[in-house]
């Protein structure tokens, strides 16, 4: 009864033709009466088909009676009936196993399973060459459940376009959910469907070659199994295994229809290689294919039926297992015919029909009949059964969240955002100059963003000084993409001698009170600046120019802190003295693809060149120029197919400058923040950078992730995601005669090579790093390297 009405409202909402006839029926074992799930239904003479769901049921719309339907399960023989008014629906199909022939199987070097797949790759060749175009209609249902019941369902029926030159798009006509999910959160297509007939295949982020790729026969073993009988042709099952363990390749069955030799189905999975690291601790996912030609040339998939189990955990937090289903089911092809441009036109995948003119875009697709599981879960779940409460997690860290959330709901007085206005942010730091400093932040932006209006103001407790400033920027223009901005500003504020590509103040802090070395010089500098700024006025590039009017001024010579928590640090150096008096400088600064310090978790590729002008002729009493460059570069190397290949970075920085440089606007190559040692910093420069008025650095490493434990058979390390990182580094400073001698300068090049432990636990970066140019071993920490 239910089905009936899930039928009868599918039959309203999408508009099927009054003089269509809808055939069902049920196929089954003819022995035993077992269900047969995914049995191919064919009407014959057209592209149109169907499959049958779990329960063996199907569904199909006929244009006109009579028409002949066929009915292909592998292992069974393949029956035709004839399907006219006097029928009586649902129909009952019984289908008779087919025969296994035992033929003689000649003993020779050559396993009879390759022969037949070096036939099946090169009849492919032939078909595929002719196959330029294709339109199809899609359904496809996904459904997510966890240790006891089905916890979401989602459909959608679509177009789908496929083109020899301009790959893949997807149209979608309609969405269906069950009621705990928003029509967002709808992600069922078929646009990621792989189709195990293409030479490379796309799963969860890997590359894999198809068992049909021209060089599948380098990489796979295919070995005979059985051989049937199908249609009086013969019907081979071949195993399918990796020839080479380290590459990302499937592994599993292919039944091949003998005389044709074209894959009908395979069953097949990725090997251990297509994974993930923690928390992931478990990732499997098996995909099954049907494939017909419809009585034509062209071997087109059916379907397709993904069944996935995920498993995701740490130490002290674990979710319960999800299980995702997949059933798609593609049919009425239409080959080589003009697709329309309006669905190329994007670069996306997916759009949906009311934003695009497509022809008989309101046609029916047929839904695979739901299962009586599927049918109760579209009754029973509703908008309070949601996702978070189906995969709570467990473990104290879980409860330790759900504490914290229960106590910012009580409006405990430690929740700062119930006590201090939107906008305003609480400020604070510590080094050997200021002591301890606190103030307050503030940032709002008006005007839906074109306007963002930034200030602070703080008190220092040892040096007995005020921070205070205030920054504006202002979007003038936006073209496209573009955006032209304005901004200016006073400060009157602490300033660190010399800059750290990677460390900020309050890391210092951080570091300084626990004991550590205090890594920055400081001086206090007044300052006035204004400028303009572009983004993205070409592709990925930033062009910015500053004014600045500073004066600089010296702390009191042996007034530093000599302070930490637990008293675990040494006398505190002395802080340089700089050279005081105005600053007036023009600033310049144009960057490619620039992001943001992420201490090595990803690769970068990005390009920064700076310069900086002063002149006594503008007001300055200094008189330089000063010029620096960056660049970050990631390569992959080896493994190209796996999700996250083996990768090379580079990094090269340097400085260089005329005039006389004050010591306040040198550069500095960052050593490590205690222990704390990101990719392009020197690892054994202990605990202060180099400093000097020209500088280099050039760093370099190689992420081999968990390949040598591979090779060494040490799986358990590999499961938990740990790799070596094989790293080197070399760097140089220098400063003219006219400088203090005790500057912090190398004594000729710095240099160093060392080895990684990365991803422990997934959280941590273990560096053994040895100085080449001087005695000195360093380990240190760092945050993983994942990309």
């Amino acid at each position: 009864m239910l089905l009936s009405i899930f039928f009868a409202f599918a039959y309203l909402v999408t508009g099927i033709d009054i003089n269509t006839t809808e055939l069902s029926g049920n196929v089954y074992d003819a022995e035993s009466g077992e269900k047969l799930p995914s049995a191919t239904i064919l009407i014959e003479g057209s592209y149109r088909g169907t499959i049958t769901n779990n329960d063996g049921y199907f569904s199909l719309t006929a244009d006109e009676l009579p028409v002949v339907i066929l009915i292909r399960f592998i292992g069974y023989q393949s029956r035709q009936i004839t399907v006219d008014e006097n029928s009586n629906f649902p129909l009952e199909i019984a289908m008779e196993r087919s025969v296994t022939e035992m033929e003689e199987i000649v003993v020779t070097g050559k396993d009879p399973g390759l022969s037949i797949m070096e036939l099946v790759i090169e009849r492919k060749k032939l078909w595929r060459a002719n196959l330029q175009t294709y339109r199809v209609d899609a359904y496809t249902r996904q459904t997510l459940s966890n240790d006891t019941s089905i916890v979401s369902i989602t459909e959608s029926s679509s177009i789908a376009f496929w083109d020899k030159e301009r790959g893949s798009r997807e149209v979608q006509l309609s969405r269906k959910q069950t009621s705990n999910l928003t029509d967002n959160q709808n992600f069922a297509g078929v646009r990621y469907l792989p189709n195990f007939y293409d030479d490379n295949i796309e799963i969860a982020g890997y590359n894999l070659m198809g068992i049909t790729h021209p060089d599948a026969l380098k990489y796979y073993h295919f070995r005979l199994l059985e051989t049937r009988q199908m249609d009086g042709k013969p019907l081979y099952k071949i195993e399918v295994t990796p020839r080479r363990i380290r590459q990302p390749l499937f592994e599993g069955t292919a039944w091949v229809l003998g005389r044709d030799y074209a894959l009908l189905e395979v069953d097949l999975k990725p090997n251990d290689v297509v994974g993930f690291p923690p928390p992931i601790q478990d990732f499997n996912l098996a995909y099954k294919q049907q494939f017909s030609n419809y009585g034509g040339e062209y071997w087109l998939p059916v379907d397709m039926r993904i069944e996935g189990l995920i498993r995701i955990g740490m130490v002290g937090l674990r979710f319960p297992a999800i299980y995702f289903s997949q059933a798609s089911r593609l049919s009425d092809y239409r080959i080589n015919v003009e697709l329309p441009d309006s669905v190329y036109q994007s670069s996306e995948w997916l759009t949906r029909a009311d934003t695009l003119t497509v022809d008989d875009s309101q046609m029916e697709i047929e839904p695979i009949p739901l299962t009586l599981e599927e049918t109760l879960a579209y009754e029973t779940i509703d908008s309070t059964k949601t996702l978070e409460e189906a995969f709570k997690p467990e473990g104290f860290l879980a409860r330790m969240a759900s504490a914290s959330d229960e106590r910012e709901g009580s409006g405990n007085f430690l929740n700062f955002g119930g006590v201090i206005p939107d906008g305003i942010s609480l400020r604070g730091r510590f080094n050997r100059m200021d002591g301890y400093h606190l103030g307050l932040n503030f940032d709002r932006r008006f005007n839906t963003g074109r306007l963002r209006l930034e200030g602070f103001g703080g008190y220092s407790f040892h040096s007995n000084l005020w921070d205070y400033g205030g920054t504006a920027n202002v979007r003038i223009a936006s073209i496209g993409r573009a955006r032209v901005n304005g901004f200016t500003g006073y400060e009157n504020t602490t300033s660190t001698r010399y800059p750290s590509q990677f460390y900020t103040t309050g890391m210092n802090s951080m570091a300084t009170v626990l004991g550590g070395d205090d890594y920055f010089d400081y001086f206090r500098n007044e300052r006035i600046f204004a400028g303009l700024e572009t983004r993205r006025i070409l592709p990925g590039l930033n062009l910015s120019v500053t004014a600045n009017r500073e004066y600089h001024d010296n702390f009191n010579p042996g007034n530093e802190f000599d302070h930490s928590w637990f008293g675990w640090h040494k006398m505190r150096r002395t802080n340089k003295e700089i050279a005081e008096g105005t600053l007036q400088s023009i600033g310049f600064e144009i960057g490619y693809n620039v992001t943001s310090n992420d201490f090595g978790f990803t690769g970068n590729r990005q390009i920064i060149i700076g310069a900086e002008i002063s002149d006594n002729s503008i007001g300055s009493d200094f008189d330089f120029a000063k010029f620096t460059f960056r660049f970050d570069w990631n390569l992959q190397t080896f493994y190209k197919r796996r999700l996250f290949a083996n990768t090379l970075d580079f990094h090269f920085s340097g400085g260089t400058s005329a005039g006389h440089l004050p010591m306040q606007r040198f550069g500095a190559i960052d050593g490590s923040l205690n222990y704390f040692t990101p990719f392009g910093t020197l690892k054994t420069r202990r605990f202060i950078p180099y400093e000097g008025s020209g500088y280099w650095l050039a760093a370099a490493e190689h992420n081999f992730r968990t390949i040598p434990f591979e090779l060494l058979g040490l799986r358990p390390l590999v499961e938990r995601g740990w790799g070596i990182i094989i790293f080197g580094g070399a760097g140089y400073t220098a400063a003219g005669s006219s400088y203090p001698e005790n500057l912090m300068v190398t004594d000729g090049i710095h240099s160093e090579v060392g080895i990684s432990l990365n991803s422990v636990f997934g959280i941590l970066r273990i560096d053994l790093a040895r100085r080449l140019d001087a005695p000195g071993t360093f380990i240190g920490i760092s945050v993983p390297r994942y990309f």
